[in-house]
């Protein structure tokens, strides 16, 4: 299969889209969040779009749009702006699928010493048992169905300090002494992964040599806009095995590559900011803002440091190390350093790749003018210059303190600490650890300084809400309360029992109102004062924002007051980005606060910080952020965020109209003002913001995750405003296919064609809820026909689903609705298939539990009225319930037509085992949970392969064996489909040579019905032996668990507790 092949699966595309949507959930900046709805609301589309694009070659990326971002000030402390790039999720998609076929190829060719944007690949460490043996590295394949780009910033920065370290040590001595390093150097050491500075007798040491070394560093300037789009080009051409030969893809490459900047929507003072420059037009550079920049940085870098690598083993007495334009190196002597440097700005010149060294970022700064001597502003003379070069450079290899990695340790700890695991001692004390990191003056050569602070900001903004602690004395005066009162009304007691309680309730109450507000005050301050004095750092600036809406803290006074008093100053371009960038996060909060508001699982305390947030919100003054009152003045960023923010009000007044009707109608009056709020209709949405109501409704419901079988009370109203006739809002109405408004049965009426052959199920679904609009659509449509056909039928024996439906009724302990009798159901289907006399296995590709016949034996004649009942009124037992059911089997049928339960797989043979696996999975999964009601999102065409994850919460919450656990995970995760390809396609993967380690240990595939049906059948032994009957012939079940089948990789991606750090 060519690489070109590859590129097309529809595996593959999907992977890139799950890829874009964790990289724009873990953004810090600026992006379209309708636009991103929008487009995962019309997935399926959206895919079949791309592929065809590049399967005609007719590709052509979408105008970049400037956005400027704020970067760290210059030499004079003065604000800047950098050039930053809302990349249209399309092109975002695009690329990544590229990257998922020909980065493995390129990735693997990196030498190991460059650590910066690496592509994602399963690693772990295992435990070697044997006595004198350490813990051993495994670096497995690349793995794609996690929706991982790249490695952590966890897995690869610290590593590059790491080794920075270890290498010194190893470039005096032979042998590094492990019970010297800490834990994560000793990981680190592990994690070598081929580093030649650690083999043995790698380095040649001068013989005049002591324990002194010189350590220098550079940057690139203006790394990412400087690298020219020729030089990527040419690095595929040279680097890819076959790239050359496959006209197609070379073609499709250079399209990709032709960015364009849209820098309408701003102002030229803004514009002017921005460095460097971005006019309009041809863009010859990595836009910052695309996902996959960092890859094609190191594609066209590559030949640099292909011929670095070769000098390196040559001479072997340098190391050079590189993090994305951070180069390191270190050496014996400091005139060899030098001249290292000189040939390596020689080599960048030489490849005229487009990336200069930035002059005024050399550590030791003296360099400047040592390197380069035709510099007329040196500080003093060569010789005094060299000196003190010399002595900044000195490192100590036996113990290299400048180059050490104790912060980064003490991070690494604090990021792996489980903080409800711990004391209230502990708790303090890991507080106060993070406190030191967000404000102790530490120098940054492990870490950067904003970067440290941004790490503990947002540790403290996620713990806080869990230092809350019940006073116990004000537990015990409630119930104190409630054993006088004994259920009756407070004041029917007798005031002289009941009064000195309550003044007790009252005093201790504002006790703990008022030491949990101090501490909830000076948490916020630390993490203000972090902000204030990295102002560049937006993170700093967001969790300002997110620890408001945790702890219900009203800081929105504080932020405000600064954006005041930077309105004219230098920092008025950054408070243009700080203040749209604040109501970008708010707006997703407010959707989570205004749902937490009527969740039931969360405690009195979270509730209560959502309404706080809330409240807080709607006093504050939000014009100091971003202005509402003259929108043509606005930045097309700040623009963008008001009406992200608006609809986000507008959604949440919803959510909360039963449950809290005042704050609902305030939140609805600061979204449309209190002139439109009177008798408004959800329509408002589409006239105030452009973007339809379908795709705001799906970005509510992807950010809450809430709404997931049933709608919500309001959903008929807002239904009723969605214009059928656009394809998000059409999209958005079949998410609930049982309450089409009558709008959408009339664009089906007039347009029968509209539903695809396989929508077959989904029509069923709201054609038994509706019956009366079903029967008034037409006939010629084979999808309606068929349908029609299947609800004037009257089966003679329930279905799978009916049968579902009655057993959730019964007891639990009944063995008819058991975990054994959903194996044997399965085990039924799969089994004629073995019969030569048997069906074809072509009987599973239409596989649906509607058509699954129940056999009438299995349930008593009047099983509608009395469930719980046999013929004969006595209870069920194991032995009579397994020897009915052999005796008396299920019987498919050809089945509907519904992709919910066949995927749609275009490029590979219509009749694979995977999609048969999968449906057969889903049958067993609706069994075991007593319902086959999907989930709503699935209903949304293309959900059903982005949102399997959904199964995976729900599998790890059945009460059910780890062997049946093992069968759904092999049948319905995403994880399991792609192991099923390591073999088949191993170029996906990077191990066409075989030379990954194996990461499917725990994996259990099953590669056909014969698998299937050997593991249904283990199962079944397995629970069988712990089946019992109890007193009164009651049947028991107990649940076998294998901690084997329990472990490693249940959402996809291996447990890489704290890898490398």
């Amino acid at each position: 299969m060519t690489w070109f092949d590859l590129l097309l699966l529809p595996e593959n595309l999907l992977w890139a889209w799950r890829k874009v949507r964790r990289c724009y959930r873990m953004a810090d900046g600026l992006y379209d969040q309708a636009e991103v709805a929008a487009f995962e609301l019309n997935l399926e589309a959206e895919l079949a779009a791309i592929r065809h694009d590049f399967a005609t070659g007719n590709w052509k990326n979408r105008p970049i749009r400037l956005v400027p971002q704020p970067k760290k000030p210059d030499k004079d402390g003065r604000p800047q702006l950098r050039q930053y790039f809302e990349v249209a999720v399309r092109d975002q998609v695009a690329w990544v699928a590229l990257v998922n076929v020909l980065g493995p190829e390129l990735d693997q060719k990196m030498p190991a010493w460059s650590y910066g944007n690496r592509l994602y690949r399963a690693a772990w460490y295992e435990e070697e048992t044997s006595e004198g043996r350490h813990s051993r590295l495994n670096i497995g394949p690349y793995r794609h169905s996690a929706g991982y780009l790249y490695r952590h910033f966890k897995h690869s920065w610290p590593l590059f300090r790491r080794h920075i370290s270890l290498t010194a040590r190893k470039m005096v001595g032979e042998n590094i002494e492990e019970e010297d390093l800490d834990a994560g150097e000793r990981l680190a050491l592990a994690q070598s992964d081929g580093l030649a500075y650690f083999y043995p007798s790698f380095w040649n040491r001068p013989s005049s040599a002591n324990d002194t070394l010189y350590a220098a560093s550079l940057d690139l300037s203006k790394f990412y806009p400087s690298v020219k789009v020729a030089a990527i080009h040419r690095g595929f051409d040279a680097l890819v095995d076959g790239f050359t030969d496959e006209p197609r893809l070379s073609s499709l490459l250079a399209a990709m590559l032709r960015f364009s900047v849209d820098d309408g929507g701003l102002d030229q003072a803004l514009k002017a900011k921005v460095v460097p420059i971005a006019p309009a037009g041809p863009f010859d550079g990595i836009p910052t803002g695309l996902f996959a920049g960092g890859f094609l940085a190191n594609v066209a870098m590559l030949p640099i440091d292909s011929e670095v690598e070769k000098l390196l083993l040559e001479h072997r007495d340098i190391a050079h190390f590189r993090f994305v334009d951070d180069h390191e190196f270190l050496a014996y002597d400091f005139d060899r350093l030098l001249e290292w440097m000189r040939e390596y700005a020689h080599l960048l010149a030489r490849h005229g790749i487009g990336v200069e060294i930035e002059r005024d970022k050399y550590v030791p700064p003296e360099l400047k003018w040592l390197l380069d001597p035709d510099q007329t502003d040196a500080p003093m003379d060569p010789a005094e210059l060299r000196s003190v070069a010399i002595s900044s450079a000195s490192v100590d290899g036996r113990k290299p303190t400048q180059l050490m990695t104790r912060t980064l340790a003490q991070v690494s700890v604090l990021a792996a600490t489980d903080f409800d695991l711990l004391t209230d001692a502990g708790r303090s004390q890991r507080l106060e650890q993070l406190e030191w990191l967000l404000l102790a003056n530490i120098p940054d050569q492990e870490i950067r300084g904003d970067t440290r602070m941004a790490f503990a900001a947002a540790r403290i903004a996620h713990l806080t809400p869990a230092l809350f602690r019940p006073n116990e004395e004000l537990l015990f005066e409630h119930r104190r309360l409630q054993a006088v009162t004994r259920g009756k009304k407070i004041g029917d007691q007798d005031p002289a029992i009941v009064k000195p309680i309550l003044d007790r309730i009252a005093e201790l109450e504002d006790v703990e109102k008022g030491s949990w507000s101090a501490l909830v005050k000076r948490h916020f301050g630390l993490l203000f004062e972090a902000f204030a004095t990295h102002p560049d750092k937006v993170r700093l600036f967001t969790r300002l924002v997110d620890y408001c809406r945790a702890t219900g803290h009203d800081g929105f006074d504080r932020m405000r007051r600064w954006m005041n008093e930077h309105a004219d100053d230098d920092h008025q371009f950054l408070k243009l980005y700080l203040g749209a960038m604040t109501l970008h996060v708010l707006s997703r909060h407010v959707l989570t606060a205004s749902v937490a508001l009527s969740r039931p699982d969360l405690l009195h305390r979270e509730r209560g910080a959502a309404r706080a947030f809330l409240e807080n919100l709607l006093r504050a003054d939000l014009e100091a952020f971003v202005p509402s009152n003259d929108a043509a003045k606005l930045q097309r960023f700040q623009w963008n965020a008001r009406r992200e923010f608006q609809a986000a009000l507008l959604l949440g007044s919803a959510e909360i109209a039963v449950t809290d009707p005042a704050l609902s109608n305030e939140l609805l009056v600061s979204a449309i003002g209190s002139e439109r709020a009177s008798g408004a209709s959800f329509a408002i949405l589409l006239e105030m913001t452009g973007a339809p109501l379908g795709v705001w409704f799906h970005w509510l419901f992807a950010t809450t995750d809430t709404h997931r079988t049933q709608p919500p009370g309001y959903w008929a109203i807002a239904a009723a405003s969605y214009e059928p006739s656009r394809p998000e809002d059409w999209n958005g109405l079949r998410r609930y296919p049982e309450h089409l408004p009558p709008a959408a049965w009339k664009r089906l009426a007039e347009d029968p064609f509209l539903l695809k052959s396989d929508d077959e199920g989904w029509l069923l679904d709201a054609a038994r809820t509706q019956p009366d609009s079903f029967a008034r659509l037409p006939d010629i449509s084979p999808v309606i026909g068929d349908v029609r056909a299947r609800t004037s039928h009257t089966r003679a024996t329930p279905s799978l689903v009916e049968w579902t439906r009655t057993t959730a009724a019964m007891n639990p302990s009944d063995p008819r609705r058991s975990e054994w009798t959903a194996l044997e159901i399965v085990r039924q289907i799969l089994e004629p298939i073995f019969d030569p006399e048997g069906p074809d296995m072509d009987c599973l590709d239409r596989l649906h539990p509607e058509d699954v016949s129940i056999p009438s034996e299995w349930l008593p004649t009047d099983w509608k009225v009395l469930p719980d009942a046999t013929d004969t009124g006595d209870k069920i037992t194991w032995e009579t319930w397994q020897s009915t059911m052999r005796l008396s089997k299920i019987v498919p049928s050809a089945g509907l037509k519904d992709y919910r339960y066949h995927e749609v797989l275009t490029s590979v043979e219509e009749r694979a085992w995977p999609r048969r696996l999968r449906a057969l999975g889903q049958i067993l999964w609706g069994i075991l949970r007593q319902s086959f009601i999907l989930p709503a999102a699935w209903n949304v065409r293309g959900q059903e392969q982005s949102l399997i994850e959904i199964v995976s919460r729900d599998v790890e919450r059945l009460p059910i064996s780890s062997f049946t656990i093992a069968i759904l995970r092999a049948c319905l995760l995403p994880r399991s489909r792609e192991s099923s390809m390591l073999t088949q396609f191993p170029m996906l993967f990077g191990n066409t040579k075989g030379q990954s380690a194996d990461d499917t240990e725990f994996d259990q595939l099953i590669a056909g019905p014969d698998a299937l049906l050997a593991q249904i059948k283990l199962a079944q032994d397995v629970l069988q032996k712990s089946q019992m009957t109890v007193l009164e012939h009651e049947p028991r079940q107990l649940i076998p668990v294998r901690l084997r089948q329990m472990g490693a990789f249940v959402d996809g991606m291996p447990n890489e507790e704290e890898l490398g750090l």
